[in-house]
């Protein structure tokens, strides 16, 4: 029976200390049976951090992807998991306002990294020009150097890889404005208002970056229950990702099963070109 207390325990265990800003993505069944349920990880998860500290959930809303927009209210429901429907249900945890990808958060930073999600800096892509915008919480949480936590899930579940996906491409998009071809260009990147025609885009391989990050020794790994737990800082991940993609390493950087992996290869290398 695991109980906040030991929720805490691991969450010291793998480096989280007082003051910390934490995002969990999670599988609450993973940990086995909790002396009272939910309310006992974000109590742990609570107590880590310490009232100076604040904790993070993914509340991304996807399965209704083609009217995800315009059925988007503060109460949808999350789409990743118990723990994340739970957590933005508490009363004093606020969410931001973006229909894809928002967050919840609770502590001394929440309504910092919640107050504001794609109302300026937008970034064009793939989930939309919102979702990991200049004043999105993705960035913000960056910029505290948020650490990534891993609660029975491995790292496919890193949302920050989109984050860094965005960032990467934002530049690619600023060099391509110097050609003529600028719009042809544009036309052919991945976007929400062209899901299904699918289109370039630089799809991170998680599992990848975190080997680069574990050989670095910026990986920690833990237990709770019979949950494994993983942990990363997320400036040293979107660093390596951004590393990686300028490496132009992309054989073992992009999903192989990529349906426009090939095509994304030429497409970026035509742009880089453009900016030399």
């Amino acid at each position: 029976m695991i109980t906040w207390q030991d929720v805490k325990k691991s969450m010291e265990a793998l480096g989280i200390k007082d003051g910390d800003s934490v995002i969990i993505h999670s599988s609450f069944k993973s940990l086995g049976e909790t002396e009272h349920g939910a309310d006992t990880v974000v109590k742990g998860l609570q107590a880590a951090v310490g009232e100076s500290g604040t904790v993070v959930f993914p509340t991304l809303c996807q399965k209704d992807w083609d009217h995800v927009y315009e059925n988007w209210t503060l109460d949808a429901e999350s789409d990743v998991g118990y723990l994340t429907n739970y957590f933005r249900k508490l009363p004093e945890a606020l969410r931001s306002d973006q229909a894809t990808h928002s967050v919840a958060a609770i502590g001394k930073q929440a309504e910092y990294i919640t107050s504001t999600h794609g109302e300026t800096g937008k970034r064009y892509g793939i989930f939309g020009d919102t979702p990991f915008s200049s004043d999105s919480p993705w960035e913000k949480m960056y910029e505290l150097n948020t650490k990534v936590i891993l609660l029975g899930v491995e790292a496919v579940k890193t949302t920050f890889r989109h984050y860094a996906e965005y960032c990467y491409m934002e530049r690619l998009l600023k060099i391509a404005e110097k050609s003529p071809e600028y719009e042809t260009l544009k036309a052919q990147v991945w976007c929400y208002d062209r899901w299904r025609e699918k289109g370039v885009w630089v799809h991170i391989n998680s599992e990848y970056i975190q080997k680069m990050l574990e050989a670095e020794g910026n990986v920690h790994y833990g237990k709770c229950g019979d949950a494994s737990l993983i942990m990363f800082s997320s400036k040293d991940f979107v660093d390596m990702c951004t590393k990686m993609l300028e490496s132009q390493n992309y054989d073992a950087l992009f999903q192989a099963e990529w349906a426009c992996y090939k095509q994304s290869k030429v497409w970026i290398e035509k742009v880089l070109a453009i900016g030399q």
